[in-house]
């Protein structure tokens, strides 16, 4: 058996992880894998420099920052839905305070793009909060702390039924955008044992978009997520930007990415090419 330790983030998004590793397929394969869930993209990436990794489930934005070591790679994208904002009822104001993972997050880029294009309210440095990753912002919401937020299923239905609305997603302010990637060290990303993990993540993805939505539902909640937020989680998992996102790590998408950053940091430039950052047998 190859050990692999895998970082992943907390929601709906590693489903096809849950449902590979509850139905047996990695020990099958001849994998043990352990998912470790971060609570923060500085964690994750913080695990990733020290070795902590083998794999990793993020936005492929912190491969464009420069600060990752061991020379990763982006060999498969994934969709875990919409990222879409969301706030207190009524107009945003000047004053108001959003919730981010990290100001220089690809999450927050998506927060400033939506409530400058969708809502006319562009947001200064100084009105954004850095909280944690996606539960933590949620759960910051009912504080009273932060006003709004980025989410992704099953937290955006959630945030909705608590009375924070949503205000806009990335598809409008940012269609081409690659939302989550497998990443690797380069030397490892040909090697057997990650094309067997990245066969059973297609695999497993196959078989939840075969099931629907009662099979996604049921593989989320025999991992634990409670019904309501499993059931929420499903409309998303099934849109546009959820399970039936093409696996390949393209050009274009990471082009998006770095659009993206581009735009609220104008003097910003990828450390490397980005053709580069992606890994082989992608479309590129």
């Amino acid at each position: 058996m190859r050990q692999l330790t895998v970082g992943i983030f907390p929601g709906a998004g590693g489903v096809h992880l849950f449902h590979a590793l509850d139905s047996g397929y990695f020990q099958q394969a001849g994998l043990e894998v352990n998912l470790v869930q971060v609570v923060s993209s500085d964690q994750q990436m913080a695990g990733w420099n020290d070795g902590d990794f083998d794999i990793m489930h993020s936005s492929p934005d912190h491969l464009l920052r420069g600060i990752l070591k061991r020379d990763p790679v982006a060999v498969r994208a994934e969709g875990i839905g919409e990222l879409a904002v969301h706030g207190r009822p009524g107009s945003p104001l000047p004053t108001d305070r959003w919730a981010v993972d990290n100001a220089q997050s690809a999450f927050a880029f998506v927060l400033r793009a939506v409530l400058a294009d969708v809502a006319d309210s562009p947001v200064t440095d100084s009105q954004l909060v850095p909280v944690g990753g996606t539960l933590q912002r949620f759960q910051a919401l009912p504080t009273g702390a932060v006003d709004g937020t980025t989410l992704h299923p099953p937290f955006d239905v959630l945030a909705t039924e608590k009375g924070y609305p949503r205000i806009g997603g990335h598809l409008k302010v940012a269609p081409d955008l690659i939302t989550n990637v497998v990443v690797t060290p380069r030397e490892t990303a040909d090697t057997w044992h990650t094309r067997v993990y990245l066969e059973v993540c297609r695999m497993s993805t196959a078989e939840l978009l075969t099931s629907g939505a009662q099979g996604i539902e049921a593989a989320l909640v025999r991992h634990g997520l409670p019904t309501a937020a499993a059931r929420a989680a499903v409309p998303g998992l099934l849109g546009p930007a959820g399970l039936s996102t093409s696996p390949d790590v393209t050009l274009r998408g990471m082009e998006a990415v770095a659009d993206l950053r581009r735009r609220f940091t104008p003097a910003w430039q990828p450390p490397c090419p980005l053709q580069s950052l992606i890994g082989p047998r992608q479309e590129g």
